[in-house]
């Protein structure tokens, strides 16, 4: 069983997993989506939230069947020592690669939209050396810190609300034009903004409750984040119009810059400063995911330890990987394609094989 001190409760799981699914997608999902589903852009990202939902009750099915481990944890028992090691091994590559993905897109875009002069390596150094410095404390610290910044989001929804009056909703019609296979294509490109879930596979143990709460916590954290991208897809083409959003990569910042107040001229620097917190809360889950499966393998090194090993090693690849757009965009291919791998398929094989073999937590269910 977890020690007590570090478990959650299921307010905090809550606020773990919305932290965790809004990051680096916010600002570019209107756009990558567009490019295939066109005006119906927005049921794509219904349809990409309908299937998170799904992967959640899977992962929430293999969890009932160990309530008390971890994805870490349980394979041993599921599939035996050494074939889990090297799954324990390709979680933690995933988690470290998704982690260097969001590294090189954030210091890509913070150098090309606010400091166009700064080498990204440094803007990438300040980032992960801030995130450090959360991760390396238990899981309640980090729950608290991500409860007290979810109020920024707030603050972004009201931004992205008051051009409402400036939008033209006929630009979203008519609705369902294109074909279902258009509509399904777009909805496998707006995943990499839904990841950050899966960040259940290791927390779901650690939260203080019955099960059916938590999957209930955890189904309403991806709705709200379902709901948002949708908005934020829907405010996107009704205020740029299909003609103009086919050419815009960032539409969020693009329409907050030209949305002034009174008392604030750059919103799309408030918005990109609030953004900036969202990515790192992202970036600290991915950080504390890989250190807990390294811990998990090297059972006498505490976990902290290896916060600062992999955020040199993501470090260290988002110096030497350039951020050219070809690039970016193949990174990113892949990153989408392996989710679905290690989010939906090794957990259905996990459930499936602890079914089969009977495997299950003998103690402890919740």
């Amino acid at each position: 069983m977890k020690n007590k001190e570090k478990k959650i409760s299921q307010v905090q799981l809550f606020f773990i997993t919305l932290q965790a699914q809004i990051g680096i997608g916010v600002i570019s999902l209107p756009y990558d989506v567009f490019k295939y589903s066109k005006n119906d852009a927005w049921i794509s990202i219904l349809i990409a939230g309908l299937f998170v939902q799904i992967n959640i009750v899977l992962i929430w099915l293999l969890y009932r069947r160990f309530p008390s481990l971890t994805i870490f944890e349980m394979m041993n028992k599921v599939v035996g020592n050494h074939i889990a090691f090297f799954i324990k091994t390709a979680y933690i590559v995933y988690f470290t690669s998704i982690a260097t993905l969001v590294i090189l897109l954030f210091g890509r875009l913070i150098s090309i939209w606010i400091l166009p002069r700064t080498p990204v390596w440094i803007i990438s150094l300040i980032m992960i050396s801030i995130c450090v410095y959360g991760v390396k404390n238990n899981l309640r610290v980090i729950a608290r810190f991500y409860v007290i910044v979810s109020f920024l989001l707030i603050i972004l929804l009201i931004l992205i609300t008051s051009v409402i009056k400036d939008v033209n909703f006929i630009s979203i019609l008519p609705v369902g034009q294109n074909s279902l296979p258009t509509i399904f294509k777009g909805a496998t490109n707006s995943i990499l903004a839904f990841l950050g879930f899966e960040t259940l596979l290791v927390v779901f143990p650690y939260s203080l409750g019955k099960s059916v709460g938590k999957l209930k916590v955890a189904l309403m954290a991806n709705g709200i984040v379902t709901i948002f991208y949708t908005f934020l897809t829907i405010v996107s083409i009704s205020y740029l119009g299909p003609s103009i959003l086919k050419f815009i990569p960032e539409p969020i910042l693009y329409i907050m810059k030209y949305r002034t107040f009174q008392i604030m001229e750059r919103t799309d620097l408030l918005f990109l400063s609030i953004w900036i917190v969202a990515v790192g809360t992202s970036f600290m889950m991915y950080l504390y995911l890989s250190s807990n499966g390294l811990a998990n393998i090297f059972k006498k090194v505490n976990r902290s330890t290896f916060v600062f090993y992999t955020a040199s090693l993501v470090f260290l690849l988002s110096f030497f990987i350039p951020t050219n757009d070809k690039l970016i965009n193949s990174l990113t291919k892949y990153a989408t394609y392996g989710s679905y791998f290690f989010i939906f398929g090794l957990p259905c094989i996990l459930l499936f094989v602890s079914i089969f073999r009977g495997k299950k937590e003998t103690s402890g269910a919740v």
